[in-house]
């Protein structure tokens, strides 16, 4: 799944610093944290 796609699926049930940086870690490149930070959102998110 497109990582850009899961992450507007979780930003109104996240902070929006949290959003903004993982959103952040995509554009710099960072594609192995911001999926360990969505990862770690979905497992609380549930």
């Amino acid at each position: 799944m497109n990582i850009y796609y899961e992450l507007r699926l979780l930003k109104n049930k996240i902070p929006k610093n949290t959003y903004k940086t993982i959103l952040g870690q995509i554009k710099s490149g960072d594609i192995k944290g911001a999926v360990k930070g969505i990862d770690r959102l979905r497992s609380e998110n549930k």
